[in-house]
């Protein structure tokens, strides 16, 4: 049985501290899913699920993945002066079939976005990671000429591609150095449905908490989770249901460069947990595109 007094002491907090579980930025709906984030996963609560290498055109910087049931969702970068590129895109592959070129289900061109902008295109664009929640799918954004000083997020519905809307994400200072920049889209707390931004360099402590919905969108709150050890390299992020926030970092092992990272913490109040080692697998490339490696692990839900 899991405890909340216990929990605490897990999280770096002591038991007979006076704090409710409604006091935390993160927002946990139930004292049940507070207490579940505060257990990090064991080894027997993960799976590794697979395990899949392509050298195709498509996947020159590939940014993110995300699994909206019964389909991959791809973001990819590719570099538009590279001879014989590919667009850059987000790629639609249907469960089980080959992620080879020319068989996604559907594929949305960012020159074919339309741009809140004037003057901008496609290849003036960075697309990052991508989340997918209630039905649809944010890319993170921003021109790398300098059209806007904020990062954006664009949302499509997960239906044939539709783009609904842009979403500008208003500058964060950070409490703990009191740096103010740009801060990109990272992913979106399922439990209340916020987004999750951080800076894109150096020592990043903070996941800052901003709006989603409404004319506040893009507007931070103010709040945000601290990060008890801060991250380098970040590439990308997702909340698990169970409350943990995982941070795909290219920070290399300590002691074994070998492997990259993933760091895992509980999102009540940033206490870090642990590291994953991800396998860094050295293969030759063309002159189009990297060699994508999806490897992907589940983590099962804690008892309640």
């Amino acid at each position: 049985m899991l405890c909340y007094r216990n929990g605490l002491t897990n999280i770096g907090i002591p038991k007979t501290a006076p704090l409710s579980y409604l006091g935390f930025d993160a927002e946990p709906r139930s004292l049940r899913q507070a207490i579940r984030s505060m257990y990090a996963p064991t080894a027997d609560q993960w799976s590794q699920v697979s395990d899949i290498f392509h050298d195709d055109s498509w996947v020159d910087e590939v940014q993110g993945v995300r699994w909206d049931g019964p389909h991959w969702i791809f973001s990819a970068n590719a570099k538009q002066a590279k001879p014989g590129n590919e667009d850059k895109a987000i790629h639609v592959f249907k469960a089980g079939d080959t992620l080879a070129d020319g068989n996604w289900v559907s594929r949305i061109k960012h020159n074919d976005v339309s741009h809140p902008f004037a003057g901008t295109h496609g290849s003036d664009d960075h697309g990052g990671q991508l989340t997918f929640f209630e039905g649809r799918v944010y890319v993170a954004h921003f021109w790398a000429g300098g059209q806007t000083t904020n990062a954006n997020v664009i949302v499509f519905k997960d239906i044939n591609g539709v783009l609904e809307y842009w979403i500008e994400f208003k500058q964060p200072t950070s409490a703990t150095n009191h740096r103010t920049e740009r801060a990109e889209f990272q992913t979106i707390n399922t439990w209340y449905g916020k987004f999750y931004t951080c800076f894109g360099g150096g020592d990043i402590y903070e996941f800052f908490i901003h709006e989603r919905e409404g004319p506040q969108a893009g507007k931070w709150t103010q709040r945000a989770i601290t990060l008890k050890q801060p991250v380098k390299f970040v590439r990308g992020a997702c909340f698990s249901p169970n409350g943990h926030l995982y941070i795909s970092t290219n920070a290399k092992l300590a002691g074994d460069p070998t492997y990259q990272t993933i760091w895992y913490y509980a999102a009540l109040n940033g206490h870090r947990f642990g590291v994953i080692p991800v396998l860094l697998r050295r293969q030759r490339t063309t002159n189009r595109a990297k060699t994508l490696s999806v490897r992907s692990w589940r983590e099962s839900a804690l008892p309640a």
